[in-house]
C-alpha cells in the first residue's frame, strides 16, 4: 500500500525544516521534496519538484539566497544547491561513489562552506566555490550525536566526536591550514560547542557522569540522569 499511487498531505511527512536567515520562509523536507513556506500568506515554493527522487536535509545559506540538501538523483547521494527561489541552475557537488548517507548541512557564515557528516562516522567539509569535498575527521564509534559551530569569520570549525573511550571530544578545524586540533582531554564527555558572536569565546557543555550511560546493553543506564555543565574557552587574539 506504501507505494500506491495516490494523494498525501506533505505536512503528514516533514522530516527536517529550517528558518531562512529573515525569518520570513521556512524549509521543509518532505515526500522527498524541499519546499519553502512563508510566514505569511504567499506561496508554497516547491524548489526540487522531482517525483521518484529522495531530497533531505535541507539548509538555508547564511546570505539567504541557496537552500542546500543531500539529493539521490545519480543513485548515490550528493550534495546540491539550488536558490531560494527554485529558479536557475541545480549546482551539483559529487560526494563518496558508494552508497552512504549524509546528514546536517551546517554553512559557513561567509555562505563559502558546509561541513556535514555520514553515516560511516566521517566528517566532510564542502568548499562551493572549488567544489572540492574533504574528509577531515573520523569519530571512533558512531553513536549518532554530532554537533558543530563555525567561528563567525568561517576560518574555524568547532566540532565533537567520538574517541576511544566513547567519549565525546571537542576539536578545532582550521580552514587555512587543513588541521584538526584537539582541544579536550576525554576524561569527561562534551557536547553542544557555539562560537560567540565576537569570535572571542567558544562555549560548550561537559559531563562528568555521562560514563553511565554509554553501554546501549546496560538497561541500568537508564536510571541514571546525565547532567552537564556550560564551560567556556576564551580563544587567543590570532584565531
Amino acid at each position: 500500500p506504501e507505494v500506491r499511487a495516490r494523494i498525501s498531505p506533505a505536512d503528514r511527512d516533514i522530516q527536517n525544516y529550517g528558518i531562512s536567515p529573515t525569518g520570513l520562509r521556512a524549509v521543509f523536507e518532505a515526500h522527498g521534496d524541499i519546499l519553502t513556506v512563508p510566514a505569511k500568506e504567499s506561496t508554497t515554493r516547491d524548489i526540487t519538484s522531482t517525483p521518484g527522487v529522495m531530497e533531505r536535509e535541507p539548509a538555508w545559506s547564511p546570505d539567504g539566497q541557496r537552500i542546500a540538501y543531500f539529493s539521490d538523483e545519480s543513485g548515490q547521494y550528493a550534495l546540491h544547491i539550488a536558490s531560494q527561489t527554485g529558479a536557475g541552475e541545480v549546482k551539483k557537488f559529487p560526494l563518496a561513489n558508494e552508497a552512504t548517507y549524509y546528514f546536517q548541512p551546517a554553512w559557513s557564515p561567509d555562505s563559502k562552506l558546509i561541513a556535514f557528516h555520514d553515516n560511516k562516522m566521517e566528517i566532510w567539509l564542502l568548499d562551493t566555490v572549488t567544489g572540492k569535498a574533504t574528509v577531515i575527521d573520523k569519530a571512533v564509534v558512531d553513536d549518532g550525536d554530532y554537533d558543530a559551530s563555525w567561528s563567525p569569520d568561517s576560518k574555524w570549525l568547532a566540532y565533537t566526536q567520538t574517541v576511544s573511550n566513547r567519549f565525546h571530544a571537542l576539536f578545532l578545524y582550521s580552514v587555512a591550514s587543513g588541521k584538526s586540533t584537539r582541544v579536550t582531554d576525554g576524561l569527561s564527555d562534551v557536547r553542544f560547542p557555539a562560537f560567540d558572536r565576537g569570535g572571542k569565546y567558544l562555549y560548550f557543555t561537559e559531563s562528568t557522569n555521562y560514563g553511565t550511560s554509554t553501554s546501549g546493553l546496560d538497561m541500568s543506564s537508564d536510571a541514571f540522569d546525565v547532567t552537564r555543565s556550560v564551560y567556556g574557552l576564551a580563544l587567543a587574539a590570532d584565531t
